[in-house]
């Protein structure tokens, strides 16, 4: 794209030192005060020009005609330009950074953006800009998919937001012994796959048969994907797990869905990835120790994180070390609930520095009494927080587009 200038350019070297020395901003004696806080309905004289914003003007019975809509800059008096000298490299058609000659046409490439990337201002930048990417998404038990605003944590009619439920085609059966019609077990949201009607970002709803859904995060509308259930990489068969999409390279925009969990029993098991054509691949055993398996969120620096509910009292967060599966740096403690409660569902996601952790508990002896609760943990400090209790949504999936990253969830058996 181009970058819209309104200010003066200069027509020569000579009219740009001059228009250097003025404090005014006018370009000469011909032309009038230009931009957007010139006056739309001046008066004007003889064959005056000047720029409206994009807009190329003359004086046409005293008053200003618009003659010409720039696409690049505008010159005041000599029209439209593609760039402005005086604002330095620019962008052309073509997803380029280019330089700006003194006349106001595209010079040299100076770099050709990237895929994933875009020309703005002179520079290629990341390009996150499909609608929603600033929200958490959410699956629960009952097929609910929703978004989660953090922003809205305090606000009238809260963070979350019912987008639909989830009607996916044949969704199959529990293998995890779980009774019933098979339910949402983790999520995950990709930043290269949006939907092509709405450009919203696509979630990617792994179900407690073992089969992955791509869902629009617009209106829950549900597709099959070829995934097979129960691939084995050994040594590790990929049964249930926990999903996020991480990054390759901090900045860029190729990604893996990487993979943690495995196991039936919800143990740790390993970690791996998921590629296009939608085989999985092992990687390492999961480092960490914990009772229950990890969730994983990637983040824009491509680094993976994992919570683990492990104990009530002993959940933690800690990166992941995506070469070998070991854990890096600290763990970021902290208690899930008072004694007496036990983990039955949990997610992970990571937003604006923090990382939110919706964890539903029961009555360890009953199973009775679920308390849905969203706990806020800082990356940097790793200081707990409860933002929200007892809400109505059992959540077992997360995820975020990883221009803000992804992030996933599942039930226990």
């Amino acid at each position: 794209m181009t970058r819209l200038i309104s200010r003066c350019l200069p027509a020569s070297l000579a009219a740009f030192a001059a228009f250097a020395a003025l404090a005014s901003g006018a370009c000469g004696p011909s032309t009038s005060p230009n931009g957007a806080d010139a006056n739309p309905n001046a008066s004007c004289t003889g064959s005056e020009t000047r720029c409206l914003g994009p807009q190329f003007q003359t004086c046409v019975g005293g008053s200003f005609q618009t003659t010409e809509s720039c696409a690049g800059a505008c010159d005041p008096t000599a029209g439209c330009s593609d760039c402005d000298p005086a604002a330095g490299n620019t962008c052309n058609s073509n997803n380029q950074v280019v330089t700006c000659n003194a006349d106001g046409s595209f010079g040299t490439v100076v770099e050709t953006c990237a895929t994933g990337t875009s020309c703005g201002a002179g520079v290629c930048e990341r390009s996150c800009s499909a609608d929603g990417v600033d929200l958490i998404y959410l699956v629960d038990t009952s097929n609910n998919l929703l978004s989660f605003d953090p922003r809205m944590l305090t606000a009238a009619g809260g963070p979350y937001h019912v987008i639909g439920q989830l009607n996916c085609p044949n969704p199959g059966t529990p293998i995890d012994g779980a009774l019933g019609a098979a339910t949402p077990f983790s999520m995950a949201v990709d930043r290269g796959e949006h939907d092509p009607a709405n450009n919203y970002p696509m979630a990617w709803v792994l179900f407690n048969s073992g089969k992955i859904f791509k869902v629009s995060t617009h209106d829950a509308s549900c597709t099959a994907t070829s995934f097979a259930i129960q691939q084995s990489t050994p040594p590790q068969t990929w049964n249930l797990f926990g999903m996020g999409y991480v990054t390759d390279v901090a900045g860029q925009d190729a990604e893996k869905l990487w993979i943690g969990g495995g196991n039936l029993d919800s143990t740790s098991g390993s970690i791996g990835y998921v590629d296009d054509s939608m085989s999985a691949h092992y990687v390492a055993p999961m480092g960490p120790s914990a009772e229950y398996s990890a969730e994983l969120t990637g983040l824009g620096d491509a680094t993976l994180w994992a919570f683990f509910p492990d104990t009530v009292n002993n959940a933690f967060v800690q990166q992941i070390d995506k070469a070998t599966g070991a854990g890096i740096g600290n763990k970021l403690m902290f208690d899930l609930a008072a004694n007496g409660r036990a983990v039955q569902a949990w997610a992970f996601a990571q937003w604006g520095g923090s990382f939110y952790v919706f964890v539903t508990t029961v009555d360890a002896l009953l199973g009775t009494d679920p308390n849905a609760a969203v706990h806020v943990i800082d990356r940097t400090t790793g200081a707990h927080s409860i933002a929200l209790q007892n809400q109505a949504y059992v959540v077992v999936g997360a995820g975020v587009s990883t221009c803000a990253p992804v992030i996933i969830g599942h039930e226990a058996p």
